[in-house]
């Protein structure tokens, strides 16, 4: 298990020190580097899992999942570790691009091998299938990803529509713990992360953020 202090932060005890996880193949340096804060990458490997020493110092877990290749055993061993000491954590799935797998398969996926994660944001595709943008479940914006630069607008009626059944699921997720469910180790979303477009950077540095150090 290779680890790598992406960058420095904020001063020691203000902030939680976050760990981005996966396969070599979902590139956890190279995403860690999109994200500002205390922040470690470490790549998971089947033949390693000393998981009480990578998570030394560590106080929240991003586990990095590709879409294309999936999750490895150790990404679940190491999904369990976490899970049984109640870490704040979450998934960021990439690798959407040119995938026969989308953000909605990966999460099914998730809820399977890992646990049960809850999913503030579903990705909007373009004219040709791509991944353009997203819609926020909790207040039903879109976060359109399609230009240079970020425009988010109202849904309209036929998307709040197509939404609706997984707004009713994330509402009642997110009422059940709270604001602070992520920070507890209770309430763990899912998130996706474009590669050619930067969807999802500023929706998962909110999460960062939001997790308060103990």
């Amino acid at each position: 298990m290779q680890s790598t202090n992406i960058e420095p932060g904020s001063a020691a005890g203000t902030s939680p020190s976050w760990l981005i996880a996966g396969h070599e193949s979902a590139n956890p340096e190279k995403v860690a580097l999109r994200f500002t804060g205390t922040i470690t990458a470490s790549i998971l490997s089947d033949s390693d899992n000393d998981f009480e020493a990578v998570m030394r110092d560590i106080d929240a877990v991003a586990l990095l999942i590709n879409a294309k290749t999936g999750v490895s055993k150790s990404m679940i061993d190491f999904w369990q570790y976490l899970s049984e000491r109640q870490f704040p954590r979450l998934v960021i799935v990439n690798g959407l691009e040119l995938s026969e797998s989308d953000f909605d398969d990966m999460v099914l996926i998730a809820n399977r091998v890992l646990e049960q994660v809850s999913t503030p944001y579903l990705v909007l595709h373009d004219e040709v299938g791509e991944p353009s943008g997203l819609i926020s479940l909790s207040d039903l914006t879109v976060h359109d990803y399609s230009h240079s630069e970020m425009k988010s607008y109202p849904a309209d009626d036929e998307l709040k529509s197509l939404v609706a059944d997984f707004k009713v699921e994330f509402d009642e997720q997110f009422e059940e713990f709270g604001a602070t469910g992520l920070s507890e180790g209770l309430f763990v979303p899912a998130l996706p992360l474009g590669t050619n477009r930067n969807f999802g950077v500023k929706e998962i540095q909110g999460y960062l953020n939001s997790v308060t150090k103990h």
